[in-house]
């Protein structure tokens, strides 16, 4: 079983238990954010733990592929491929190169390990990177972009990873995934489209935007992870996982 694959299998074991100038330019820094969080002793919120997995890991499509698999959901829901897309997490993750061959170029993309951001890189290759928004280090519990950015956010396993990087301790773990969703909230566009895939956290990420949505009463939820068919006759149970879909409103 390839390394990738085992790490899905952790993540499911502990949670049941957790190139343009702006993409050539910007260092493989990780931003500091001004406010402080209690960082946990966890291997899923270990920057050197992510390094050794993409250096061990050169390609892996995290949940599922693009083509049949993804595709046909996403675009249902984003049918514009000039529209602004965050993808966090984008790290070694092959079906986010193949979403840009679909056309789906203005893409800003980050990943909390400088090694996930070089391997997607290299992944890219130079003559897509220079049709990319942006590629950079970065934390999803405090974002380096602007209020209302962006058409649309796309997560795979990111938001699972986050909670998971809590380990045992629950709270900080909930408290870490809930900072995430709202900087999601934050950057997305009013009609925005926030689209999970979950596997191994999908009751924690539900949570986390419930409880985002009482506070600030800014989603709406579209997809609730029950299987959903699209007018061509695509089922989300090819998907081999849970999708989540919200609207900012």
């Amino acid at each position: 079983m390839m390394l990738a694959g085992l790490l899905l299998l952790l993540l499911a074991v502990q949670c049941h238990g957790w190139l343009s100038p702006n993409v050539l330019q910007h260092p493989t820094r990780l931003r500091q954010s001004s406010s402080s969080y209690e960082e946990p002793d966890n291997q899923f919120g270990n920057q050197n733990y992510w390094d050794k997995t993409y250096t061990q890991e050169k390609e892996f499509s995290w949940y599922c592929g693009w083509s049949e698999e993804l595709e046909p959901f996403f675009t249902e829901l984003v049918p514009d491929a000039s529209a602004k897309v965050l993808i966090p997490g984008i790290g070694n993750d092959g079906c986010i190169r193949d979403m840009f061959d679909a056309g789906y170029t203005h893409l800003t993309a980050f990943d909390y390990a400088p090694e996930g951001v070089e391997c997607a890189k290299r992944l890219f290759g130079s003559s897509r990177l220079k049709l990319m928004d942006d590629m950079r280090v970065a934390d999803a519990r405090s974002l380096p972009y602007d209020d209302e950015a962006y058409d649309a956010v796309l997560d795979k396993g990111t938001l699972d990873s986050i909670y998971l990087s809590g380990g045992a301790d629950k709270d900080l773990a909930s408290k870490h995934l809930g900072m995430a969703v709202k900087e999601l909230a934050r950057v997305l566009k009013r009609g925005g489209i926030a689209f999970c895939v979950t596997a191994a956290c999908a009751d924690a990420v539900q949570e986390s935007f419930d409880k985002s949505n009482e506070e600030q009463r800014c989603w709406k939820q579209i997809r609730d992870g029950s299987i959903h068919m699209t007018d061509d006759g695509y089922t989300s149970n090819n998907i081999d996982a849970t999708v989540l879909v919200w609207e900012r409103v």
